[in-house]
């Protein structure tokens, strides 16, 4: 008759390296769980970035649209003031203050 013999008291959740590997099990997980937050957090900052920019781009696209009537005001009706040269580099430029009082 054959006999197999067991050991009794030899078990892998027994012993110090068992305690070790829950450990590192454990610091494996918390490792992983700061990386996810890590990367979460950048998603959100370059959402809110990429948010910012594109709301500057609209704003600055409406204010292209928008005729300048104000800075026109005072000028002939081509939009060019009359400008003078009196000497040297020195010019004197006319009807750029002559704001009609219905503009201001």
């Amino acid at each position: 008759m054959i006999r197999i013999a067991y050991r009794s008291g030899s078990s892998t959740l027994r012993g110090p390296k068992a305690v070790l590997a829950v450990l590192a099990a454990v610091a494996g997980l918390l490792l992983a769980a700061v990386a996810a937050l890590f990367a979460a957090a950048t998603v959100v900052v370059a959402a809110l970035v990429g948010t910012a920019l594109l709301g500057l781009a609209a704003v600055t696209g409406r204010l292209r649209r928008q005729p300048v009537a104000a800075a026109r005001s005072g000028m002939g009706e081509d939009g060019v003031i009359e400008a003078r040269r009196i000497g040297g580099h020195e010019w004197v430029a006319y009807g750029w203050n002559d704001r009609d009082p219905a503009d201001r």
